[in-house]
């Protein structure tokens, strides 16, 4: 497959739940309204470009696949808003910590405005999210993601504070990227079967595709950041300038010898690292396979959640594994 498949299969997804995304950003819309003229106008730039919508489009898709009155179900459009609300304000907070410039193919908020402003509507956002956890009605549902936010957090936290620590094991990068990247998803998962009294193995076994799907995600980002396509507009070595230890780099340092070990452990204790040192990043990757490392370490994780989906056997759950597959293989 190609990138291009992986954007056929989003765009087949929302095809398979227009109506009920449709009626999720039209909630959207409503709730970024305010009496203070800069909230919506911030909001409406921020969702001018509203990207592939992961998480309310898992959600949905979910609810599809295991309800037989999907279409009568309500409530489920206002936890995807909730979660997409979650998402926003991740991403807001993200751009300051990381000074991020573009979001979406567009200069972020805290670029043409400032941080004070993203962080503001950041909070906003999360706000938000709360109001529309009230309206699934569900306090059960309602604690899982208000949770998950808190999960989100602790990621950031962690991965903050391991920054440049060339020591960090995969099983550590699996923690940071699950609670940062993955329950998401897994609440998106798991919430329609919670909306819809579904017994507790079910709520777990959509609750670990959905983690699943986060962990395979974040593993292809991290590996992109390194061997993505310029061409794609892929900036190339960023988490490297950043100083994150990711997936390819905790492979690499497994598999490098003492001296080389060494040396790559040298750069990121660098104060600024440059394109000299990435490119020899670059060249030690290409050298010892680690892009065809990670590939198969997400592939684990597909061949977990196809075990799940085979108990569906349905055309949503066919989408799902087009999706998983797809993910792994796409190029930006």
């Amino acid at each position: 497959m190609s990138e291009v498949s992986f954007n056929k299969t989003i765009q087949l997804i929302h095809k398979e739940i227009q109506g009920k995304l449709n009626n999720t950003n039209s909630i959207i819309n409503n709730y970024i309204a305010s009496d203070i003229p800069i909230i919506p106008k911030l909001g409406q730039y921020f969702f001018k470009k509203r990207g592939k919508q992961l998480r309310p489009v898992m959600c949905l898709l979910s609810s599809k696949m295991i309800n037989k009155n999907y279409t009568k179900l309500k409530t489920d459009t206002y936890m995807s808003a909730a979660l997409e609300f979650i998402h926003a304000a991740t991403l807001l907070h993200d751009d300051v910590i990381d000074k991020g410039t573009i979001r979406r193919g567009q200069k972020s908020i805290n670029e043409i405005w400032n941080n004070k402003f993203s962080v503001l509507l950041g909070d906003f956002m999360f706000s938000k999210s709360f109001q529309l956890m009230t309206q699934g009605k569900s306090l059960k549902a309602m604690e899982h993601l208000s949770e998950v936010s808190s999960k989100i957090s602790e990621g950031e936290f962690l991965q903050l504070s391991n920054e440049n620590n060339v020591n960090l094991k995969s099983s550590d990068y699996i923690k940071i990227i699950s609670l940062k990247t993955a329950e998401l998803f897994g609440a998106a998962m798991k919430v329609p079967a919670i909306l819809t009294g579904k017994k507790n193995e079910e709520i777990v076994n959509l609750y670990k595709l959905g983690i699943n799907f986060g962990i395979i995600f974040q593993i292809i980002d991290d590996t992109l950041d390194y061997f993505g396509d310029k061409k794609t507009g892929k900036e190339i070595g960023k988490d490297f300038m950043e100083g994150k230890v990711t997936l390819p780099i905790i492979l690499l340092l497994e598999k490098l010898s003492k001296l080389d070990y060494i040396i790559i452990k040298k750069l990121f204790t660098k104060n600024k690292r440059n394109q000299k040192d990435l490119n020899l990043i670059l060249s030690q990757l290409k050298k010892n396979e680690i892009k065809r490392d990670c590939l198969n370490y997400a592939k684990k994780y597909q061949i977990k959640s196809e075990i799940i989906l085979n108990k569906y056997n349905n055309k949503q759950s066919g989408l799902f594994k087009d999706l998983l597959v797809s993910s792994i293989q796409r190029k930006n």
